[in-house]
């Protein structure tokens, strides 16, 4: 969830920042779909989902949700996410593109509800070798590799401990590269310090 500082930024790009708004939209009609800004005067500006995320959400992310122990849907019976396209690269094409949704059982009463829903057609489902999910969603599961190394700072700086049990936390920062999860410590243990840690 981004802080309002990143719709404040997409306003001012927008050239809206002054202007009186009477509906906001991160994004929709489409997938990923536009970012869309109206005024009460009926002035209307948007801005592709790779600018508005890319260069202006993402980067006022707020600090509990980088803290974010669950951030993945791990204690839900059934967790969505879109499951987007590769670049050439392999990092996430945000163009827009026939949507689609990635979805995973994590219980037996999500996997009933899965195979009810296949049997009256509400869905078409694929299965998809788990490898795949970090291609479609990398951000999310860089996330949850260093979620124990970002946690564990907050102690360091005599800030309280976020309760994590069952959430497989521990077991996603042994996937974590050793130098990515100093930095992380290192770099939270900082910015808690300095007061900078929370953006609301």
């Amino acid at each position: 969830m981004p802080s309002h500082d990143g719709v404040v930024r997409i306003l001012k790009t927008m050239g809206m920042a002054n202007e009186s708004l009477s509906a906001f939209r991160y994004r929709g009609r489409g997938w990923p779909g536009k970012c869309v800004a109206e005024t009460a005067a009926g002035r209307s500006e948007e801005m592709s989902y790779a600018d508005s995320w890319g260069g202006h959400l993402s980067k006022e992310v707020q600090f509990r949700c980088k803290i974010c122990p669950d951030a993945v849907g791990g204690v839900a019976d059934i967790a969505c996410a879109d499951a987007w396209y590769g670049d050439a690269d392999g990092y996430p094409s945000f163009e827009e593109e026939e949507g689609r949704s990635l979805v995973m059982s994590r219980t037996d009463v999500g996997e009933r509800l899965l195979a009810s829903a296949l049997a009256a057609g509400a869905l078409d489902l694929q299965s998809l070798p788990v490898e795949e999910i970090d291609r479609m969603q990398p951000a999310q599961a860089r996330r949850k590799r260093l979620v124990l190394a970002r946690s564990s700072a907050l102690v360091f700086a005599g800030q309280p401990r976020v309760r994590m049990s069952g959430l497989g936390v521990v077991e996603a920062a042994r996937r974590a590269a050793p130098i990515e999860a100093l930095r992380n410590l290192v770099g939270t243990i900082r910015r808690t310090l300095q007061g900078r840690r929370s953006r609301l």
